[in-house]
């Protein structure tokens, strides 16, 4: 679920825009390489697989929000071993999820379920505008065509009617697994974790720079970061928001090649 609240300056111009997260995945012969860039992160992760098992996975943090989030890359390897068919939900049960950064995990988890499938490329967007009072528009892509659009509000969506009352936070990925299969249910997961992050547009991270993280109590034990040791020393970058919209001039249909390569 959203925090509540954060202990970080207020953002004088929410309202006027939005978060956008972009998810990339390549998938060749024995190789799967992730890319996920949004206003707050960029993330790589890769895979390497013989057809049945991961026999090598590695990631990368770019741009994070905590000195800490670095350190989960290393909880990557735990994945590695396991059968390329392991279901989506198995790698969040038990409350694995919480040991890990929650976007590279996902990234990882997306990396993994196209091992199985021919070699292709997919380049998900995702766009959250900011919610103020009246319910927003919600809408992820992939390869240029639109998958969803849901009307929310707060963490319901509304339309289409099908889905109204489904909620974006605790308990979507129940619902979500039983509604959606295959590319339809990743699209709605990326959506549903872009409406996540999406809280953070409320605040100016670069004012929290040098804060320690602790500071945050509504984050303790949702991730590596905020977790255990890690947190105890762990302070906030103070990194800028990225916006997206302005980089990019037509955010809804980009080709993959305008997305951040390095």
């Amino acid at each position: 679920m959203r925090p509540e609240q954060l202990n970080f300056s207020p953002n004088p111009d929410y309202g006027t825009g939005s978060t956008i997260r972009r998810v990339s995945l390549r998938s060749q012969a024995n190789r799967v390489d992730g890319r996920l860039l949004d206003n707050f992160h960029e993330m790589r992760c890769s895979i390497e697989h013989d057809a049945s098992i991961v026999t090598a996975i590695t990631g990368e943090t770019i741009r994070i929000p905590t000195t800490a989030c670095p350190g989960a890359v290393s909880q990557l390897q735990a994945l590695s071993g396991l059968p390329i068919g392991t279901a989506r939900r198995d790698f969040y049960s038990g409350g694995v999820a919480r040991h890990h950064c929650t976007h590279l995990l996902d990234l990882a988890v997306m990396a993994i379920g196209h091992a199985q499938r021919p070699p292709t490329d997919l380049f998900y967007e995702a766009e959250v505008p900011d919610e103020v009072e009246l319910p927003v528009p919600i809408t992820i892509w992939l390869n240029g065509r639109l998958v969803f659009r849901w009307l929310v509000h707060q963490s319901a969506i509304i339309e289409p009617l099908e889905l109204g009352g489904k909620t974006l936070g605790a308990g979507f990925a129940a619902w979500a697994s039983i509604a959606f299969k295959e590319d339809q249910l990743e699209a709605a997961t990326i959506l549903a974790r872009t409406w996540l992050i999406a809280v953070g547009r409320r605040y100016r991270p670069s004012d929290a720079a040098g804060q320690p993280a602790r500071d945050n109590p509504k984050m303790l034990g949702r991730c590596y970061a905020y977790s255990g040791e890690p947190v105890k020393t762990a302070v906030m970058t103070g990194q800028d928001e990225l916006d997206l919209r302005r980089i990019f001039d037509a955010p809804h249909r980009l080709c993959q090649n305008k997305c951040t390569r390095r």
